[in-house]
């Protein structure tokens, strides 16, 4: 079955079209990633902000040309943190359906078991497997022991934290303890969660990871070299040290680092540091795997 899964999240939206069997992704047939800040604002208004939503329109209008164009058998997209947290959801709706794309809009624990079923879809071995997947708005994290997965989804991303505490680039020093102090205390209520879990293995997906992965090849982004990096807390934190008294500008210098993505690395370097705090873990593996994996192969089910 050919199917085209799309991961709507708060500052990117993914499409993933692949080949899939008995469950699992047997073939990419191609990979998309747009950065449209779908969560702009949203945490103070709680309401899609209007250029966001135009952002969103664009980008799923050049995808509905991608799926046609595949002829792929099964659409189905799924909306995350941005979609719960606003009162005009019905907004983001009106553009799907215009568009022929099934939508729904999934909770965090769903969206933290996607992430997992993705992340892990090229691990063989699965238990005592956490993963990280910092998002816009939100981040997850699951564990899975004895069988069971188990996760939390805290209300820390890189756009939410940029919208909340930063108020220029380069980031003023008390902005940046602001928002580190903001992310360790919602991390910290997230821990209770998840007491009592170990981590033997730390995988991390999303845009945070994978660009502090190809920042350090200081290299443009490559999936073969990015999937499967080691990256430890001290590289995180030597970049947001590197990055956060950099201007936007200065920042789009580095080789590794997408234009639109400038803006929010830093905070989405802090959710990702604490998110491993709370997992006592100072390494992980990043993977390119994440969302529209799982989706993709709960759609051939």
């Amino acid at each position: 079955m050919r199917v085209a899964a799309l991961d709507l999240g708060s500052n990117t939206s993914l499409l993933l079209i692949a080949e899939v069997s008995n469950g699992q992704v047997i073939k990419v047939i191609s990979d998309h990633t747009t950065v449209t800040k779908m969560g702009q604002g949203v945490h103070q208004a709680k309401r899609f902000h209007p250029d966001a939503l135009g952002r969103v329109r664009e980008c799923l209008q050049k995808y509905r040309k991608v799926i046609d164009q595949a002829k792929v058998d099964k659409v189905l997209a799924v909306a995350t943190s941005a979609a719960r947290d606003v009162e005009n959801k019905d907004e983001l709706i009106k553009i799907t359906e215009s568009l022929k794309i099934p939508l729904e809009i999934i909770s965090g624990d769903r969206e933290a078991q996607m992430t997992f079923l993705g992340a892990v879809s090229d691990v063989a071995e699965h238990e005592g497997v956490a993963v990280i997947d910092v998002g816009g708005g939100s981040t997850e994290i699951i564990i899975q022991q004895n069988g069971k997965i188990h996760g939390v989804s805290v209300n820390v991303g890189s756009v939410r934290l940029a919208d909340l505490f930063v108020r220029g680039n380069p980031i003023p020093i008390s902005d940046l303890q602001l928002a580190q102090a903001y992310a360790r205390e919602k991390f910290s209520e997230g821990k209770e969660k998840l007491k009592g879990l170990t981590a033997k293995r730390v995988i991390g997906v999303a845009g945070t990871p994978t660009t502090l992965a190809a920042l350090e090849w200081n290299e443009p982004f490559s999936e073969s070299k990015v999937h499967g990096f080691s990256l430890s807390t001290e590289t995180i934190e030597k970049w947001i040290q590197i990055m956060a008294p950099l201007s936007i500008a200065e920042r789009e210098k580095f080789k590794g680092l997408q234009a639109k993505r400038a803006d929010v690395i830093v905070l989405g370097s802090i959710a990702l540091r604490e998110a491993m705090r709370v997992l006592d873990s100072t390494e992980m593996t990043v993977s390119v795997r994440g969302v529209r994996y799982g989706l993709a192969m709960e759609m051939a089910k």
